[in-house]
């Protein structure tokens, strides 16, 4: 047993957490006592080796000695000066750690108490399962315990248990507050999209994988698809630029500190550099100039990188590619984009003169070991378009036509390695040069290599792009996640490409569109299109199409103190609601289940309407936890808001939302509420001096929070805190279509495809 004195993981809550889970009452011992007398049995077969035996039986320890090797005799001094060197304990220590994982892993395989990723809950054992049941509600009330002393500032060392929050909607207003209060310790001009909880949990986390890096791959392929917090990022980045480095280093050899280790070959490199060039300052090269140059202009005319053009941004990109060439003798414009996410994730972590060398170092593992190849750039824009012309031929069809129309070719758009390699797949050698340029610079497929060979970083707002390394870091850079982020972004933009007239019109939104996306949205598409959703569903997720095609304006009629909102109708609702087991009393029947939507201006509500058609069943899926999902649609029910009148002013409001709340009625004709979510319907808008309402439509889709919304709606956040342990567990969400009824063909189209 481990000393409770020490703190494994770091952080009091969880290490509390870790060893209740080990008391002698709780499913942990049943399974310790299914798995030590196999263990027992395997450790005697290496006891032929006197020195294997002692090490074995100082590993496990004095309580497994008792319990399974009473009549064993130990010898600690064979391990020890004179009989052996520290060296030769170290060596036969780490072999006998590495046969010891090994064969526990087998026998916890044989007793069915080891989990592999493909396996579901009913493959293990029943203690196997009880220990995980255990395991997380321990967890999770230590966690909320943790953070009720987070957000009430109660810094006494022990907490009374009597004490524990227990009820869970004050525990999900807690949480609600802990996400909406922005972490005080990061940067205050760092992009922030996370919360103090996000933080909390995040750290957390990194302790337990600094704890077993081993499970850093589980990790990843968990988070895929989400917006890591700042700590995360930086830990998650740092251990996968430095993975190849770490690959270089022999099995055998004794531990090493890698990115010590790194830093120190890089600091030489410089050094190296510095007597070469003969020059005493690494960020004063012989082609600073050029750098300066080159910086000066990229930040200048690049439309979303504008935001960045400061003299402390500047002074800082232009040092660190000087570093970088003192270091590599290499320079190429297009670093200066690979190197934006970089200085936003790595920031403040040492001095200034420290990050630059940071900067550096990292943008050099960058180079050597993940981007892709320029042949792979060109092959996954190749399958980008060519996606677009199997499934949605009319884009593709009018892209290829408009891109004709009207060109106007400016090279310096465009990264010079894209021209040169084209035009050496091409073969035109016996052509002139401006024609074969021409030919190529008016192509889609070369606007979609050239977001790929930037990174990214020359089109997307910082958030976005952000979120946009973040999977790519986590799919260690596939070819496959840099198809899925172009079409991501190529689908989300396609209504403002249908509105394109002319080259230039689909020049500006190649350019300038991606700029103008939601993060959500990109995160929204990017999931879709992971989980293997359909392309042509995509341009519905972008929530801001409505300005530019197809949206309409509700009219402003009467005084300012009165306007008046066009009807709205809501249609085709799909629920998917896992039910734990413990959700409901009763066996869940889908049939009695009732979408109730209410539309409200501030205080005010403007109407409600229910769904009176049956649910159909799409399908039925187990999940973990002994839950079940269902896949539920109301495809024949229309609601229809007609014609509201507002009697306030449009600009004292943030606009009008929609409360969506799932309920399931009793047999006694009581309402029992599985969930609730919130989404904005109208929004004010202005279009030069006119005022307007901006109206939400096309499919919309939300997560859904457990349980009865609060009595103040405007505490409701978008992202809702679920467990099983709650009438409704995590991922379960609503999808509807908004359309505009008194033009009920607007959407005739979109019906069709979804």
């Amino acid at each position: 047993m481990t000393d409770k004195t020490d703190k494994p993981f770091g952080l009091s809550w969880l290490d509390s957490s870790y060893y209740e889970t080990l008391l002698p009452s709780t499913p942990w011992q049943n399974i310790y006592d299914m798995l030590c007398p196999e263990l027992a049995v395997a450790i005697r077969e290496q006891f032929k080796v006197p020195e294997r035996k002692q090490i074995l039986i100082e590993l496990l320890g004095p309580q497994f000695k008792r319990s399974y090797l009473p009549d064993e005799l130990d010898d600690p001094l064979i391990l020890n000066p004179p009989h052996m060197s520290d060296e030769q304990r170290k060596k036969i220590e780490n072999e006998a750690k590495y046969w010891l994982q090994i064969k526990m892993n087998e026998i916890a395989l044989k007793k069915k108490c080891a989990i592999k990723t493909s396996q579901g809950e009913d493959e293990l054992s029943s203690e196997m399962r009880d220990y995980l049941e255990h395991t997380y509600n321990i967890v999770s009330t230590s966690l909320d315990r943790h953070l009720y002393l987070k957000q009430n500032n109660i810094t006494f060392e022990s907490y009374d248990d009597e004490n524990e929050i227990q009820n869970s909607e004050k525990q999900n207003d807690l949480r609600d507050a802990l996400r909406k209060k922005k972490s005080e310790s990061l940067d205050k001009n760092m992009a922030v999209l996370s919360s103090e909880y996000s933080e909390i949990i995040s750290q957390s986390l990194m302790n337990i994988l600094r704890k077993d890096p081993r499970r850093i791959a589980f990790v990843l392929q968990k988070l895929i698809g989400q917006q890591l917090s700042y700590d995360l990022r930086v830990f998650i980045w740092s251990d996968i630029l430095m993975r190849h480095e770490r690959k270089k280093i022999e099995s055998g050899s004794t531990q090493i500190d890698i990115d010590l280790l790194v830093r120190k070959n890089f600091a030489n490199g410089v050094s190296r550099g510095k007597n070469e060039l003969k020059i005493s300052d690494p960020s004063q090269t012989p082609i600073s100039g050029l750098i300066e140059n080159g910086v000066i202009e990229t930040y200048s005319k690049v439309f979303c990188l504008n935001e960045f053009l400061n003299e402390a941004h500047l002074r800082q990109t232009m040092r660190v590619l000087n570093v970088f060439y003192c270091y590599s003798r290499d320079y190429e414009p297009f670093y200066i984009y690979w190197l934006l996410p970089f200085q936003l994730t790595f920031k403040n972590e040492r001095s200034k003169s420290e990050l630059i060398y940071d900067l550096a170092m990292f943008l050099d593992l960058y180079v050597k070991n993940l981007f892709p190849i320029w042949n792979e750039i060109f092959t996954i824009a190749a399958k980008v378009i060519q996606d677009l012309s199997i499934n949605d031929p009319s884009f593709y069809e009018h892209l290829k036509k408009i891109s004709k129309i009207n060109p106007k070719i400016n090279s310096k758009d465009f990264v010079n390695e894209i021209i040169v390699n084209e035009q050496k797949k091409t073969g035109n050698e016996d052509s002139n040069t401006i024609r074969p340029k021409k030919e190529l610079l008016t192509e889609p497929a070369i606007f979609v290599r050239k977001w790929i060979a930037e990174g990214f970083s020359g089109i997307l707002r910082k958030n976005a792009l952000l979120y946009v390394w973040d999977q790519l870091f986590m799919s260690l850079w596939s070819s496959k996640d840099f198809e899925i982020i172009s079409k991501s972004l190529l689908y989300l933009l396609k209504n403002q490409f249908m509105k394109a007239k002319d080259h230039d019109d689909m020049r500006q939104v190649f350019l300038e569109g991606p700029y103008r996306l939601l993060t959500a949205d990109i995160q929204s598409a990017f999931m879709h299109l992971s989980s293997g959703g359909k392309e042509n569903e995509v341009a519905f997720l972008n929530t801001l199409i409505l300005n530019d095609n197809g949206g309409y304006y509700a009219k402003l009629e009467g005084s300012k103190s009165k306007s008046v909102l066009d009807p709205i109708g809501i249609k085709d609702i799909h629920l998917k609601l896992v039910i734990p087991k413990q959700g409901l009393n009763t066996e869940f029947d889908s049939t009695r289940l009732i979408v109730e939507i209410s539309l409200y201006y501030g205080s005010q509500r403007l109407g409600t309407k229910k769904t009176s058609s049956i649910p159909s069943i799409k399908g039925i899926k187990p999940s973990i936890k002994e839950s079940k999902t269902y896949e539920l649609m109301i495809p024949g029910e229309k609601l229809v808001f007609e014609m509201s009148e507002l009697k306030q002013d449009i600009h004292d409001s943030k606009g009008v939302f929609a409360m969506i709340i799932v309920k399931y009625p009793s047999l006694n004709f009581s309402d029992f509420i599985l969930g609730y979510c919130k989404m904005s319907i109208y929004s004010p808008q202005k279009i030069g001096s006119l005022s307007t309402w901006e109206v939400v439509n096309g499919r919309v889709k939300r997560l859904l929070h457990p349980g009865v919304p609060p009595e103040d709606l405007e505490k409701i956040g978008s992202i809702p805190t679920t467990s099983f342990k709650d009438r409704l567990g995590p991922d379960s969400n609503v999808e509807l279509t908004l359309y505009d009824p008194n033009s009920e063909s607007y959407f005739k189209k979109s019906k069709e495809q979804i």
